[in-house]
């Protein structure tokens, strides 16, 4: 409980599912994505009180890939699939701790996962809502590594 973690470095590639719309500019980039994943990683660290520094807190390296699926027409979206590892290491830069998930997708509450595949299925999951997606698997992070922390 009196671990705190830094992101010192994540990784992320993008790849899109079949069906993209190259001339939709609504979805973030490949680094505007990966900026929006260690803010969410940060807040909730920070949240949790989790959150150190380089000088005094365990160093993380997060590898991620996340495949953007796109709806007929590339302008709408379906869930995601996404996998990472994660390495922890100590002020010394010793590894401590290796774990990853593999090809998963994002999986929310029973009745707001109905809501979410419903807007996917009527094509009104779009990019304004891709943070939400991005928010859940930064949860999962962070909620590893409280659990590593103990």
């Amino acid at each position: 409980g009196e671990a705190k973690f830094v992101i010192e470095e994540f990784n992320l590639t993008l790849t899109h599912g079949h069906g993209r719309n190259i001339n939709n500019t609504t979805f973030k980039n490949e680094d505007e994505l990966k900026d929006s994943f260690v803010k969410f990683i940060n807040q909730k660290l920070k949240d949790k009180n989790l959150l150190g520094s380089v000088e005094n807190s365990y160093k993380v390296k997060v590898n991620m890939n996340y495949e953007r699926r796109y709806n007929y027409g590339g302008n709408a979206l379906n869930k995601p699939y996404f996998s990472y590892s994660v390495d922890i290491f100590d002020q010394n830069n010793r590894l401590l701790v290796a774990y990853g998930l593999g090809k998963a997708t994002t999986k929310y509450s029973y009745f707001e996962d109905i809501s979410i595949n419903t807007q996917i299925g009527f094509f009104k999951w779009k990019a304004e809502d891709e943070p939400r997606d991005i928010n859940l698997i930064s949860d999962l992070i962070t909620k590893e590594l409280l659990e590593v922390g103990k």
